[in-house]
């Protein structure tokens, strides 16, 4: 039996007496793209934290690799190989796009000697986080902005060096919520291509998006949610005919 490498099991989340989420179950194998969908408020960001560490759920596990996860800190679950994005940017403005993906990458530590007399060890540390950083950007499509202030760039492409910060970790699970908010037509196009790249370098995704022609051009699987609860998954021609999906979510004119 081939174990997914996350895993949902009945979970459920309360605020107060409101159900954000009521006993959602699905599963990531490793190597897809999985996509979440649903109308605004219908607990899909409320899934991406619970999965992600920010929240606890109320009731049910997450399964990372078959061991449980809710309720590990965001910090723990990073060097266990998830990493995600915001649908709010959270950028540092005044850094520079390379600056703000160098803050994200693993590398080795320098010494108190090596920062206090400027030895070379330090400087090579410098120019090879920077190189990644450079690499990542080119990834994501945006290498020439490396030197330009965050606060500088587009939306859009503020948005691709937040993939580039998630994707800095190397981690095996990346969540991206609502990653294509405010692109253009090209850049979306872009982003498909690099989302159905990135299973080929190792990382699965579980990707929230309003965009149903992204959803349904990079997307193996679609779990679709209304009102916290799951309502319907499967492939994504088949999540398009469901009626209950177009009643919820595409709209009944769409039938």
């Amino acid at each position: 039996m081939v174990i997914p490498l996350l895993e949902l099991k009945d979970v459920s989340r309360r605020f107060g007496g409101v159900a954000a989420l009521s006993d959602v179950s699905f599963s990531v194998p490793a190597g897809a793209v999985i996509g979440l969908i649903g109308p605004n408020g219908s607990g899909k960001t409320t899934l991406m934290n619970v999965i992600s560490g920010v929240d606890a759920p109320t009731k049910g596990a997450v399964l990372l690799d078959g061991l449980p996860i809710q309720g590990v800190p965001a910090n723990t679950l990073a060097r266990r190989g998830v990493s995600r994005t915001f649908q709010h940017i959270r950028l540092i403005p005044e850094l520079t796009a390379g600056q703000n993906v160098t803050l994200a990458l693993h590398a080795p530590s320098a010494g108190p000697f090596d920062i206090l007399l400027r030895l070379p060890r330090l400087r090579r540390i410098e120019l090879d986080r920077h190189a990644r950083a450079v690499e990542l950007l080119r990834k994501v499509g945006i290498g020439q902005h490396a030197s330009t202030l965050a606060g500088d760039l587009s939306y859009g492409d503020r948005r691709r060096v937040e993939i580039a910060r998630a994707l800095a970790s190397e981690p095996r699970l990346l969540l991206l919520d609502e990653p294509a908010a405010g692109m253009t037509h090209g850049e979306r196009t872009s982003l498909r291509d690099l989302i159905a790249g990135l299973p080929a370098l190792g990382v699965t995704v579980l990707l929230v998006e309003h965009d149903m022609d992204l959803m349904m051009s990079v997307c193996d699987e679609i779990h679709v949610l209304n009102q916290g609860s799951s309502i319907a998954s499967g492939k994504p021609e088949e999540v398009r005919a469901n009626p209950r999906v177009i009643e919820a979510y595409l709209g009944a004119e769409d039938a």
